[in-house]
């Protein structure tokens, strides 16, 4: 089960493409925590129970966590107190910009560390002293102190270029991630798709190359599709991202939702940590996914989506993606001949990772 936990709803960078920050005065939504953290480890217990699953993805999310790291301390040693005998796995996601203060005993308990990388805050030119050599550099000082994996996670909208943020940032990170921005509506999608097919055909041909060189780059919706389509392990009727069945977000007041987004509208509102958590057990087949052949390298991309946004703007989100899925479709001759000469390709996809993350761009 994921956890994912508001530190705070405050934020030091102020994304233009952020779904998960708004008016907290407003919304009569506290900034920090206003319960104890035993109430969170016993919530966590009783759901465990609930679900039978002792597994226990604490991602540290807000706003920025890294602003409250007493905070931070305080939560993780209550948990590892009162979760042991669980498989605690303490997940930090943040933008990056205040890691060079993060302290040890937190840095050395974390399993993971998922970047949020803004690509629209990085200069032109001259990227010394700016965001991007802040981000990076404390990116490699954390490296440098431990073999925690780092996610580089970017967003990609009608303002970016997909293939330059990823040239900026994969040689930092043990990992790299990009996520089409979920809006309602493109200003021009025609344009959008034009300039994102070409870049995802750019990268796929350069990362199938070094593949069939024995190197796996490791984009991880990339590294997805690799493996749904060769080594398929989930069941394709629930969705990729865990929506309304694996992943619980904890607001400051305890409310619990079973997304980020939209929290002020309570639409994906699921309880409580005093009473506890209803799924919906929402399925693909409820939605336009139940008929579509791409469904089991897809697996929905997005709850929300499905739930919030029209008919027009999914179709635009799968439009996107079949042309990722073809472009891996059309070459699984070469792919199959690929994994059978490289056979330690299939462990390197089989890892935890992809269970904790939106694979699908």
């Amino acid at each position: 089960m994921e956890y994912n936990i508001y530190i705070t709803n405050a934020c030091n960078l102020n994304c233009e493409y952020c779904s998960s920050l708004f008016d907290c005065e407003k919304n009569n939504i506290p900034r920090l925590p206003q319960y104890p953290d035993s109430d969170l480890a016993a919530f966590i217990k009783r759901t465990a129970e609930k679900f039978n699953d002792r597994d226990v993805m604490l991602f540290l999310f807000g706003g920025e966590p890294t602003m409250e790291y007493a905070r931070i301390a305080s939560l993780l040693a209550c948990l590892e107190q009162e979760l042991a005998g669980y498989n605690l796995k303490p997940i930090l996601h943040t933008n990056g910009l205040l890691l060079d203060a993060i302290p040890d005993t937190i840095l050395s308990a974390l399993s993971l560390i998922m970047y949020s990388i803004n690509y629209e805050r990085i200069p032109k030119y001259n990227l010394g002293n700016s965001y991007f050599s802040t981000v990076i550099d404390n990116a490699l000082d954390v490296k440098k102190k431990s073999g925690v994996p780092m996610v580089a996670r970017v967003t990609v909208t009608e303002k970016t270029s997909l293939f330059t943020e990823i040239a900026l940032v994969d040689r930092f990170f043990d990992y790299v991630h990009w996520q089409l921005e979920n809006c309602a509506a493109l200003v021009n999608f025609d344009a959008f798709y034009a300039t994102y097919t070409y870049e995802v055909r750019l990268l796929f041909d350069d990362w199938l190359r070094r593949l069939q060189d024995g190197v796996l780059l490791h984009y991880i919706p990339f590294m997805a599709v690799l493996k749904f389509l060769f080594f398929h392990d989930r069941d394709d009727t629930l969705f990729c991202c865990g929506y309304d069945r694996h992943m619980i977000f904890v607001q400051t007041d305890g409310s619990c939702y079973a997304c980020c987004d939209s929290v002020p509208g309570g639409l994906h509102a699921i309880g409580d940590i005093a009473g506890g958590v209803e799924f919906r057990n929402f399925k693909l087949t409820d939605f336009c996914c139940r008929d579509c052949a791409y469904r089991p390298l897809c697996m929905g991309r997005c709850g929300r989506m499905h739930r919030e946004f029209s008919a027009a703007r999914i179709d635009e989100y799968c439009l996107l993606n079949r042309f990722m899925f073809d472009l891996f479709i059309e070459n699984t001759a070469v792919l199959r001949k690929t994994l059978q000469r490289y056979p330690e390709y299939e462990n390197r996809l089989s890892g935890w990772l992809l269970d904790v993350m939106e694979y699908t761009p």
